[in-house]
Protein backbone atom coordinates (compact mmCIF):
# COMPACT_ATOMS: atom_id res chain seq x y z
CA UNK A 1 0.00 0.00 0.00
CA UNK A 2 1.31 3.47 -0.82
CA UNK A 3 2.82 5.33 2.13
CA UNK A 4 1.45 8.65 0.88
CA UNK A 5 -2.25 8.55 -0.07
CA UNK A 6 -2.25 12.24 -1.02
CA UNK A 7 0.32 11.65 -3.76
CA UNK A 8 -1.53 8.54 -4.95
CA UNK A 9 -4.92 10.29 -5.16
CA UNK A 10 -3.44 13.28 -6.97
CA UNK A 11 -1.78 10.90 -9.45
CA UNK A 12 -5.10 9.08 -10.02
CA UNK A 13 -6.82 12.42 -10.58
CA UNK A 14 -4.15 13.49 -13.07
CA UNK A 15 -4.54 10.15 -14.87
CA UNK A 16 -8.28 10.88 -15.19
CA UNK A 17 -7.58 14.21 -16.91
CA UNK A 18 -4.93 12.56 -19.10
CA UNK A 19 -7.47 9.94 -20.19
CA UNK A 20 -10.02 12.69 -20.85
CA UNK A 21 -7.54 14.82 -22.82
CA UNK A 22 -6.28 11.94 -24.95
CA UNK A 23 -9.71 10.30 -25.37
CA UNK A 24 -8.01 7.18 -24.01
CA UNK A 25 -10.83 4.76 -23.24
CA UNK A 26 -8.54 1.97 -21.97
CA UNK A 27 -7.02 4.32 -19.38
CA UNK A 28 -10.44 5.69 -18.42
CA UNK A 29 -11.71 2.15 -17.95
CA UNK A 30 -8.81 1.29 -15.61
CA UNK A 31 -9.52 4.36 -13.47
CA UNK A 32 -13.15 3.63 -12.56
CA UNK A 33 -14.19 1.38 -9.71
CA UNK A 34 -16.18 -1.52 -11.16
CA UNK A 35 -19.23 -0.91 -9.00
CA UNK A 36 -22.95 -0.38 -9.30
CA UNK A 37 -22.45 2.43 -6.75
CA UNK A 38 -20.38 4.50 -9.20
CA UNK A 39 -21.95 7.81 -10.31
CA UNK A 40 -21.02 10.21 -13.10
CA UNK A 41 -22.60 13.55 -13.89
CA UNK A 42 -21.39 15.06 -17.15
CA UNK A 43 -22.35 18.74 -17.66
CA UNK A 44 -25.90 18.89 -18.98
CA UNK A 45 -26.52 15.13 -18.65
CA UNK A 46 -28.65 13.21 -16.19
CA UNK A 47 -26.70 11.29 -13.57
CA UNK A 48 -25.35 7.95 -14.74
CA UNK A 49 -25.27 5.09 -12.25
CA UNK A 50 -23.03 2.03 -12.38
CA UNK A 51 -19.63 1.55 -13.93
CA UNK A 52 -21.00 -0.02 -17.13
CA UNK A 53 -23.26 2.95 -17.96
CA UNK A 54 -20.49 5.40 -17.08
CA UNK A 55 -17.90 3.67 -19.23
CA UNK A 56 -20.34 3.49 -22.14
CA UNK A 57 -20.80 7.27 -21.85
CA UNK A 58 -17.03 7.81 -22.03
CA UNK A 59 -16.80 5.48 -25.03
CA UNK A 60 -19.44 7.58 -26.84
CA UNK A 61 -17.91 10.91 -25.79
CA UNK A 62 -14.46 9.87 -27.01
CA UNK A 63 -15.84 8.52 -30.30
CA UNK A 64 -17.71 11.78 -31.00
CA UNK A 65 -15.33 14.32 -29.52
CA UNK A 66 -11.84 12.85 -29.80
CA UNK A 67 -8.91 14.37 -27.90
CA UNK A 68 -9.57 17.66 -26.13
CA UNK A 69 -7.07 19.36 -23.82
CA UNK A 70 -8.53 19.32 -20.28
CA UNK A 71 -6.63 19.95 -17.06
CA UNK A 72 -7.48 20.56 -13.40
CA UNK A 73 -6.64 23.68 -11.39
CA UNK A 74 -7.51 25.02 -7.93
CA UNK A 75 -7.33 21.46 -6.62
CA UNK A 76 -8.53 20.83 -3.08
CA UNK A 77 -8.19 17.34 -1.61
CA UNK A 78 -9.73 15.82 1.51
CA UNK A 79 -8.93 12.31 2.68
CA UNK A 80 -11.36 10.21 4.72
CA UNK A 81 -9.65 6.86 5.28
CA UNK A 82 -10.20 4.84 2.11
CA UNK A 83 -12.21 7.61 0.44
CA UNK A 84 -10.88 10.85 -1.04
CA UNK A 85 -12.83 13.88 -2.23
CA UNK A 86 -11.15 16.13 -4.75
CA UNK A 87 -12.68 19.43 -5.86
CA UNK A 88 -11.22 21.42 -8.74
CA UNK A 89 -11.86 23.59 -11.74
CA UNK A 90 -11.74 21.77 -15.05
CA UNK A 91 -10.13 23.87 -17.78
CA UNK A 92 -11.27 22.83 -21.24
CA UNK A 93 -9.43 24.32 -24.22
CA UNK A 94 -12.16 24.97 -26.79
CA UNK A 95 -9.94 26.86 -29.25
CA UNK A 96 -9.96 23.98 -31.78
CA UNK A 97 -13.65 23.25 -31.29
CA UNK A 98 -15.26 26.67 -31.15
CA UNK A 99 -12.33 28.97 -31.85
CA UNK A 100 -13.04 30.38 -28.40
CA UNK A 101 -11.06 30.32 -25.20
CA UNK A 102 -11.10 28.03 -22.23
CA UNK A 103 -14.33 26.84 -20.67
CA UNK A 104 -14.24 26.03 -16.99
CA UNK A 105 -16.47 23.67 -15.06
CA UNK A 106 -16.52 22.87 -11.35
CA UNK A 107 -15.76 19.21 -10.67
CA UNK A 108 -15.87 16.87 -7.72
CA UNK A 109 -14.05 13.56 -8.05
CA UNK A 110 -14.51 10.96 -5.35
CA UNK A 111 -11.98 8.16 -5.18
CA UNK A 112 -12.14 4.89 -3.24
CA UNK A 113 -9.08 2.89 -2.36
CA UNK A 114 -9.26 -0.57 -3.93
CA UNK A 115 -6.28 -2.73 -3.01
CA UNK A 116 -3.23 -0.63 -3.96
CA UNK A 117 -5.05 1.75 -6.32
CA UNK A 118 -7.35 4.72 -5.94
CA UNK A 119 -10.34 4.31 -8.27
CA UNK A 120 -12.99 6.81 -9.30
CA UNK A 121 -16.28 6.21 -7.56
CA UNK A 122 -17.93 9.51 -8.56
CA UNK A 123 -17.26 12.32 -11.02
CA UNK A 124 -19.55 15.36 -11.02
CA UNK A 125 -18.85 18.22 -13.44
CA UNK A 126 -21.11 21.27 -13.51
CA UNK A 127 -20.92 24.46 -15.58
CA UNK A 128 -20.03 27.65 -13.74
CA UNK A 129 -22.87 30.17 -13.32
CA UNK A 130 -21.29 32.61 -15.82
CA UNK A 131 -20.79 29.90 -18.45
CA UNK A 132 -17.14 29.53 -17.54
CA UNK A 133 -15.72 30.96 -20.78
CA UNK A 134 -12.27 32.47 -20.32
CA UNK A 135 -10.22 34.10 -23.11
CA UNK A 136 -7.09 32.25 -24.20
CA UNK A 137 -3.86 33.75 -22.96
CA UNK A 138 -1.56 34.92 -25.74
CA UNK A 139 1.05 32.35 -26.75
CA UNK A 140 4.52 33.08 -25.46
CA UNK A 141 7.78 31.14 -25.65
CA UNK A 142 9.06 32.40 -22.30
Amino acid sequence: MSADPTTSVLAANQAFYTALSLADFALMQRLWLDSDDAVCLHPGWPALHGAQAILQSWREIFANQGPLHVWPSDVELRLYGQTAELNCLENIDMSKVRGAGIIQTRATNIFRQAAEDWKLLEHHALPLPDGGLRPLAPFTTN
